[in-house]
């Protein structure tokens, strides 16, 4: 038992460990292929395929169950992770599939709250550059830029996901916006920054359409700051850090 608690500690509460690598990859993984389903589900044309879906489903639900039991486990404040943030996400995210609601659009789309254990990978990103600051200022940080790479798509794909399936939910009537993967396209237009063809007629619509169009603003900033970064490296090279380490410590 207590081996067992060993790995399940490692897994899920210590991000230096190999064993939380490879788990929180896995499950990420699993994650993507889960919301895949979810999104694909609601196309009318893939119907023949709702077994393959449901498999899916009660598959990912197991293994996101086993991962929320784990963390409750080996969690050194269970009350804390089961009311925090992630804590709610992982139980909304395979409550709807046990309670046998998700026939009902709401209760579907909820089980897209998925997508945001991706603010995992965020999170930890943040952790590979903390890191990284405590190596000596000479070594290469050009993997920092590709960390900020990989965020910004992260955060881009999640918005678009988001934002989708709630247009999905207050726009759904509407046949231009009939699934989950013509709502994404309706919300990346707008978070790109273009004028959709297809208007809100309700007013959960219009917060959508407001909340999306808000959300690309702050992409964008994220787009700048990324591409910024990466122009300075490109024209200065990795000196300018360097020299303002070394006047810090003069000082």
């Amino acid at each position: 038992m207590s081996e067992l608690f060993a790995f399940v500690r490692d897994a899920f509460h210590r991000p230096k460990t190999r064993t939380f690598t490879q788990v929180n990859d896995f499950l990420a993984c699993m994650t993507l292929v889960s919301v895949l389903g979810i999104v694909l589900e609601t196309v009318e044309s893939l119907s023949h395929l709702q077994a393959i879906f449901i498999t899916v489903e009660y598959v990912s639900v197991a293994l996101f169950s086993l991962e929320y039991v784990g963390r409750i486990w080996a969690a050194p404040d269970k009350f804390k992770y089961v009311f925090s943030f992630f804590g709610l996400v992982d139980l909304l995210s395979i409550l709807p599939t046990y309670v046998q609601l998700a026939n009902f659009t709401f209760l579907k789309s909820v089980r897209l709250l998925r997508i945001l254990r991706f603010l995992r990978v965020l999170r930890l990103s943040k952790i590979a550059r903390l890191e990284e600051e405590k190596v000596a200022v000479t070594a290469d940080a050009s993997h920092l830029y590709i960390i900020n790479i990989q965020i910004y798509f992260v955060a881009l794909f999640t918005a678009v996901t988001c934002w989708g399936c709630l247009a999905y939910i207050a726009e759904g009537h509407q046949d231009a916006l009939r699934n989950i993967p013509l709502a994404m396209i309706w919300a990346i237009k707008i978070i790109m920054g273009g004028v959709p063809n297809i208007p809100v007629t309700t007013l959960w619509g219009e917060v959508v359409m407001i909340g999306t169009r808000f959300t690309g603003l702050v992409l964008l900033g994220l787009l700048i700051h990324v591409v910024g970064t990466i122009v300075t490296k490109l024209i200065f090279g990795s000196d300018i850090r360097v020299s303002a380490q070394t006047r810090k410590r003069r000082k």
